[in-house]
């Protein structure tokens, strides 16, 4: 389990004595540069448990990476360690005779019981390393690993050098003085005479010094003492290149960034979380439902909180959705890392984890059953689905031994009913996340292989299982295996076809509540077929929900059906979107296209179920609609190394600074960013108006975004 991991601050690398000579005025027009910054993790995951091992007496290219490590134990409170490796007793460098000597020394003559022996041959056939205290302390030094321009950092529990033991000579030194012996048979008669009666003295230990006891406890009898007093703890040894290795290896990354999060709120919004309205005028509002997901709220979070708010209200999401409703301006790899901590892959698409929906002290409403049961089922049901896009119920039931209601209630959160197939996952397979991702594919991959291993002793299944269901319906992206369809070979009337009776039904895979929807689109399915037309599956456009409160429209891939829709070509859609565009703009002024999206992604989760712009709204409507409104399509700048997009400005507002707008937004024409003299210049040489301080300042709040002495473009600020 990931601790809680903390961010260290990001460090400026400036040039002082520099900044202190430059003239006042040159100081103000531009900022020293930046030399390189980096993000520093700090991760606690395998701190207390973290050792460096040295091999002094051995040289750096002979490495024990290939050596077969037997056994390896450990005293955790004396940091003590032991390897045993195997020898070569083939190889050309090693001496038979005398590895046939030692073992005989220690061992005696082979062929003995096992259990005594300390070699398994002849011949000394194994090395044990023991590991000594470097008197170096383990705190000064740390683990790191450097990756996608982040730092993370474990530190160490202990160091120690790993040197051959050689307890093997007191093993046969103790074996010679056991098989001599006392000499002669003196020695055996006074065993056998009567032991002559002595007085014994008793005496009692005097109170001892601190002092006193400070020797006593540095001596080598005590630390004999107290090292044998310890039981050795048995290891599992794991090669470097297993799996295993490599999922300790991802511990290494901090699981959670700095409980701070960043400041995303706006001035309004932040006044009111500081000035919250009067309970009187709460009160004539209607309170909102308890599965409503507050978005101003949301932005109050630290990063990882609102990914774990939002997966648990969706369940299942694709990336590029989750960061359409975070703030803009958070970079993947945050998301990704907090994503990976509350989430699991399945089809490119993000599942929240079952921990996260069902914690310990949780039950079943329908049936009682505890939270670990029904864990376990739904990871099952999530590994299926990492197998194939289709389940049954049935199946399902058979293996997790969870009541019906249950095991529907967790296929509902995931997947959607489809005819003559059972269960369907609720999105296409994410080629796009897949294919930019592919490092954190493998690594879920890994993590999903481990954790079958987990289910398949738990909920005792059989080993040919994972073999059926693999080979039964494989997961494919799309395009990869053309989807192929059956007609229904008899296409007769409806008033011939057999209906099923509800006397009739069985506990099949689908319920009595799942069978009216099967009927309907059985019904569409078959208008279809009257026509002569093929059917076509169109891809949900919902982000699923299971208490159906927040809809997502779909992607780009669907805009053109959606566009064909009758809905788009309606005055009430048109004027939804022209009211919403004009809104956004003319309280923003500047606005990406990206950010356009998002916002209106978050409009419409708060519309309620049924709204006329669910049907879908592209890009292409979106910029439209910005245009007819009165704003136009920058082209402006863009600082080094930023990604760019379309970005749309409100030139006009119709009062005495509309001229100076037009200025300012000329100017990033030709520079990404301006300061405040310069501003006030163009606008002079421009359109010969001396702007005031009031102004100048009201005129780039509206449209820039301040970087150090400089202002650029809202949306083209670069994230730091």
């Amino acid at each position: 389990m990931v601790e809680k991991s903390r961010e260290v601050p990001k460090t400026k690398v400036k040039d002082k004595l520099s900044e202190e000579c430059m003239p006042s005025n040159m100081a103000d027009e531009e900022e020293d540069p930046v030399v390189h910054e980096v993000d520093v993790f700090l991760s606690k995951s395998l701190a207390a448990n973290l050792y460096l091992l040295q091999y002094p007496v051995r040289p750096e290219r002979m490495t024990y990476d290939d050596i077969d490590i037997q056994t390896a134990r450990v005293k955790p409170v004396q940091q003590k360690l032991e390897l045993e490796c195997a020898l070569n007793t083939r190889s050309d460098h090693y001496a038979r005779s005398k590895g046939e000597q030692i073992a005989l020394n220690v061992d005696g003559a082979f062929g003995g019981n096992p259990a005594d022996s300390f070699y398994s041959s002849d011949k000394m056939d194994k090395q044990v390393l023991t590991s000594f205290s470097t008197g170096e302390k383990s705190g000064r030094y740390a683990v790191g690993i450097f990756k996608d321009g982040e730092l993370h950092l474990t530190p160490l529990h202990a160091i120690v050098q790993m040197r051959p033991s050689f307890s093997y000579l007191d093993r046969a030194d103790q074996k010679i003085k056991t098989d001599v012996g006392p000499a002669g048979d003196g020695g055996e008669s006074s065993q056998d005479e009567e032991e002559e009666v002595k007085p014994v003295t008793v005496k009692f230990a005097h109170q001892e010094s601190e002092e006193a006891k400070a020797r006593r406890m540095a001596s080598f009898d005590y630390l004999q003492k107290k090292q044998q007093e310890e039981t050795w703890q048995q290891l599992e040894y794991n090669n470097i290149n297993s799996g295993r290795a490599e999922s300790r290896r991802l511990q290494l990354y901090a699981g959670k960034a700095d409980e701070l999060s960043e400041f995303q709120l706006q001035p309004g919004e932040y006044l009111q979380a500081l000035m919250p309205e009067t309970d009187a005028e709460q009160e004539e509002k209607p309170a909102m439902p308890s599965n409503v997901l507050s978005l101003i709220q949301l932005r109050t979070m630290p990063l990882h909180d609102q990914v774990k708010t939002l997966l648990t209200n969706a369940k299942v999401i694709r990336f590029s959705q989750l960061l359409a409703l975070l703030p803009q301006g958070i970079e993947a790899t945050g998301v990704l890392r907090s994503l990976q901590q509350v989430a699991v892959l399945v089809q490119g698409c993000w599942v929240v984890k079952s921990e996260i929906l069902y914690p310990k002290e949780a039950t079943s409403p329908h049936s009682g059953v505890s939270a670990d049961h029904l864990c376990r089922g739904r990871d099952y049901v999530m590994w299926r689905f990492t197998q194939s896009r289709h389940v049954t119920r049935k199946d399902i039931a058979s293996i997790v031994k969870l009541p019906a209601e249950d095991v529907k209630e967790i296929l509902e959160q995931i997947s959607r009913i489809r005819v003559n197939c059972g269960w369907e996952f609720l999105f296409s397979y994410d080629s796009e996340f897949t294919s930019r991702y592919g490092d954190i594919v493998q690594r879920q991959k890994m993590l999903w292989d481990a954790k079958y291993q987990g289910l398949a002793k738990q909920l005792k299944i059989p080993k040919e299982h994972e073999k059926k269901f693999k080979d039964k319906d494989p997961v494919f992206p799309p395009g990869e295996k053309p989807m192929r369809r059956r007609r229904n070979s008899s296409r007769s009337s409806t008033g011939t076809r057999r209906k099923r009776t509800l006397s009739g039904r069985s506990l099949s895979d689908y319920s009595d509540q799942e069978m009216d929807a099967i009927k309907q689109d059985l019904e569409n399915h078959d208008d279809i077929l009257s026509r002569g037309e093929e059917p076509m599956e169109v891809s949900s456009a919902k982000l699923p929900n299971s208490n159906g409160t927040m809809e997502v429209t779909p992607n780009s891939d669907c805009d053109k059906t959606m566009e064909e829709n009758s809905n788009l070509n309606s005055a009430d859609f048109k004027l939804e979107v022209l009211n919403f565009v004009r809104e956004k703009l003319y309280t923003r002024f500047v606005v990406s296209a990206s950010e356009l999206r998002r916002l209106f992604q978050m409009h419409l989760a708060q519309c309620p179920p049924g709204h006329i712009l669910s049907s879908g709204v592209s890009d292409k409507i979106l910029e439209e609609s910005i245009l007819n409104v009165g704003g136009v399509q920058l082209e402006n700048q863009w600082p080094p190394n930023t990604q760019q997009e379309p970005m749309f400005a409100l030139p006009k507002m119709g009062d005495s600074l509309d001229p100076a707008r037009t200025v300012l937004l000329n100017y990033f024409t030709s520079s990404h960013k301006i300061s405040r003299k310069q501003f006030v210049k163009a606008v002079e040489d421009g359109c010969g108006m001396t702007l005031s301080e009031q102004d100048t300042k009201l005129l780039l709040k509206d449209y820039c975004a301040q970087k150090g002495n400089s202002w650029m473009l809202k949306g083209t600020v670069p994230a730091s």
